[in-house]
């Protein structure tokens, strides 16, 4: 009787557990709160962001890319872009009315950035007192979100170019330097004129992924002297191919280099540039002497 009354307690727990298993589903997260707007982050098709004393940024989506319209035309900084999307669809969990009389204390009468995701109207306003998060106003309510998006909203126009030197999934299909031009052939090989016989595939790939990848520290609006073609890049765009020229600009104390079509110029690394710019057999693909030949014999 005792063995079975033991079993019975034994199957009671098991039963409890798992239905406490079954409602915590442990390895998932619930989200709290609701979405600051009903936008989908997909359905922006236009950013505005205003600040007091500062240029005005209109970013568009075309395509699949987003592009500055203002204050310049230029390919947009996807980071930043995605910062502003998510806005739209960040989980809150205070919302109050905006009553008028109580604006001026959140910072929203005379807010530091608006942004205007479509025709979704978003203000920044201060910081929370003891949250790390920031007072935000939408239509006729004011909630808190996090105070990281000051960062977005607060970057100065450069930090809205893309610091990518190509587009993103930009098929390279030739690059000319010159003293040397690379070219791929119709097996999707590459192939350096003037030849180099000690310089290996894997070492051609890798030059070429250098300049596919090739992320700036810094981009600014083209300024002084320089600007004749040093090399040029082209890339394919479904049937049609695009040249893209570049020039040097500097390689010390930092490598610039000014990509013509856009006017602007991109900031690396100084010990970037001979992978940028320089296309030799590695030191272990060059072949080595014979040891009779080094010591003169």
């Amino acid at each position: 009787m005792k063995n079975r009354w033991l079993l019975n307690l034994a199957l009671l727990l098991v039963i409890g557990l798992l239905a406490t298993l079954a409602i915590l589903k442990p390895g998932t997260k619930t989200e709290e709160g609701t979405p600051l707007t009903a936008l989908a982050a997909d359905g922006i098709q236009r950013i505005r962001l205003l600040r007091p004393k500062q240029p005005e940024i209109v970013i568009e989506k075309s395509g699949d890319t987003w592009r500055l319209k203002a204050p310049r035309a230029a390919r947009a900084n996807d980071f930043r872009v995605n910062e502003l999307l998510r806005l739209a669809g960040q989980r809150v969990k205070t919302r109050f009315p905006a009553l008028p009389a109580e604006l001026d204390q959140f910072g929203l009468t005379t807010p530091f950035a608006t942004v205007f995701l479509n025709d979704i109207e978003i203000r920044l306003g201060a910081t929370h007192p003891l949250k790390n998060e920031i007072y935000v106003q939408t239509g006729d309510t004011v909630a808190l979100v996090s105070a990281s998006l000051q960062r977005t909203a607060s970057a100065s126009v450069e930090e809205w170019l893309s610091p990518s030197l190509l587009e993103d999934k930009a098929k390279i299909v030739s690059l000319r330097f010159p003293d040397f031009t690379l070219k791929q052939n119709e097996l999707g090989g590459w192939v350096r004129t003037p030849e180099l016989k000690e310089l290996s595939s894997d070492r051609t790939t890798r030059f070429v992924d250098e300049w596919r990848y090739a992320r700036a520290l810094s981009v600014t609006p083209a300024a002084g002297p320089g600007g004749q073609k040093h090399m040029t890049v082209t890339i394919q765009e479904g049937e049609k191919q695009r040249a893209i020229d570049f020039a040097v600009i500097a390689r010390r104390p930092e490598l610039i280099l000014r990509r013509l079509d856009e006017g602007l110029d991109y900031r690396f690394p100084a010990e970037l540039g001979p992978r940028l710019l320089e296309l030799r057999p590695d030191e272990t693909e060059k072949p080595t002497a014979p040891a009779n030949a080094a010591s003169g014999k």
